[in-house]
């Protein structure tokens, strides 16, 4: 074998190699990116709106509760606070919930209580079967205080993620 021909097959050697190594490093950067961009989405359309929503409805559950809060009170909560805030809790979880890799089981619990919540919304305002309020506890449910914890810890985890 001459030195030039060795030389060619070096050179060929090299360029496939060279080739492989840029297939590796693009595949790599393309997963890393594509990761990153599903971790935007989840942001943006799951835990951040999630977070604005779980926030609002926490602080009017302690208005509700206070001692001055009259029935008046406490239905406008439920009506112009809460009623929307959940229909748009379990809009936003339905509708995006394939960007998860899988719904957590704190957010199945919220999407329970707030199925029971709404049932009974509907018996109260809708078909006046009950006498309003509704009330946070619907048929002995309390409210899935931990699943407002879990978005919370949720949105600060991927803001710090993509913030780095």
């Amino acid at each position: 074998m001459t030195s030039a021909s060795t030389a060619i097959i070096a050179g060929i050697c090299g360029f496939i190699a060279g080739g492989f190594g840029l297939y590796l490093i693009t595949n790599h950067l393309e997963k890393k990116r594509a990761f990153f961009s599903n971790k935007r989405q989840q942001l943006k359309c799951v835990y951040s709106p999630l977070e604005a929503l779980v926030k609002i409805n926490g602080q009017e559950f302690d208005h509700y509760f206070k001692n001055d809060a009259t029935n008046e009170d406490r239905e406008f909560i439920e009506k112009t606070i809460w009623y929307p805030n959940f229909v748009e809790i379990k809009k936003v979880i339905m509708e995006n919930a394939h960007l998860l890799e899988q719904i957590p089981d704190e957010l199945l619990r919220l999407l329970n209580y707030i199925n029971i919540w709404l049932s009974d919304y509907d018996a109260v305002y809708v078909r006046q079967l009950k006498d309003a309020p509704v009330f946070v506890r619907p048929n002995g449910y309390s409210y899935p205080g931990e699943a407002d914890e879990f978005i919370y810890q949720q949105a600060g985890a991927l803001r710090k993620e993509l913030n780095r």
